[in-house]
């Protein structure tokens, strides 16, 4: 008799716990200044309570010596304790105690940059030879995806002409959880004008969408699987491939960024074009 076979498909209803789960894990992550792995890792012990590094491994799928790294990491910065019993738990620090924990270091950090900053900045210019408004163009490359959304976040409060934004639907739902939804609205209060173009219009992603805080946001064919971030007669971010569930290595996102007036005027006339043949944004029908 045959063995009959499994379908490991999942339903459209364990599709929307799994996105709701990669959500919360995503703003622990971003909360607390971890890697997307990181925040996982975090998600399951406050899930499952008190395991083992091994159970904790074979629980999600994961090579044993890298969880092993990385719980090594969220145990040195307080966001794990072991037990000394034997074999060793690991047990999650309250998450209000996590954030609390964060937002301490973040204030030590706040106040020894300004006891410092008018000291640095004064021995600083005493040294300088260069002029900062020069207009000769810059290119720099960008590595590591919070690096990328500093950049783009920065470029945007101080923006007032048009922006488009055109990346996959997975990397709006990790832009959501960096500073861009909120540097959009400054942008769009300075008097810019933000166009998104995205590539899915699934009712599910479509609070994400919207919760960016685009002027307007449309649906179109992507022209490839990166992120285009440009920013009229002014400068333009383009990255790598950015359409992917895997979130492990985000070190790994590079950005190309110029103010090169010839390369940025070529891809602003490119997204003109990709936004006229895109549509509207608008919720299917069941």
């Amino acid at each position: 008799m045959q063995r009959q076979k499994t379908d490991f498909k999942h339903t459209p209803t364990e599709l929307g716990v799994i996105e709701h789960v990669n959500d919360i894990s995503l703003a622990f992550s971003s909360a607390l200044g971890l890697d997307f792995q990181s925040g996982q890792i975090y998600m399951t012990l406050l899930r499952l309570g008190p395991i083992t590094t091994g159970s904790l491994a074979k629980e999600m799928k994961i090579d044993r010596n890298k969880i092993y790294r990385k719980i090594d990491e969220l145990v040195s910065e307080g966001f794990v304790s072991m037990t000394l019993s034997n074999p060793k738990l690991c047990i999650p620090t309250d998450p209000e105690n996590s954030i609390d924990l964060v937002l301490q270091k973040k204030k030590k950090d706040i106040e020894r940059i300004n006891k410092i900053k008018k000291d640095i900045i004064k021995k600083v210019n005493g040294i300088v030879s260069i002029s900062f408004d020069a207009s000769a163009p810059t290119f720099r490359v960008i590595q590591g995806l919070e690096n990328v959304y500093s950049g783009i976040s920065l470029a945007l409060e101080t923006a007032k002409d048009v922006v488009y934004i055109v990346t996959s639907i997975k990397d709006i739902m990790r832009m959501y959880h960096s500073d861009i939804p909120e540097k959009i609205k400054i942008c769009k209060k300075n008097g810019g004008t933000v166009f998104l173009i995205t590539d899915s219009n699934e009712k599910l992603v479509i609070p994400y969408i919207k919760r960016i805080n685009a002027t307007e946001n449309k649906i179109g064919k992507l022209p490839s699987n990166g992120r285009i971030a440009v920013f009229e007669n002014k400068q333009m971010f383009m990255s790598d491939f950015t359409n992917t569930n895997d979130f492990t290595d985000e070190n790994s996102n590079i950005s190309l960024c110029t103010d090169a007036p010839e390369m940025t005027n070529n891809i602003f006339s490119l997204c003109e074009f990709l936004w006229n043949v895109a549509t509207p944004l608008n919720p299917k029908k069941s």
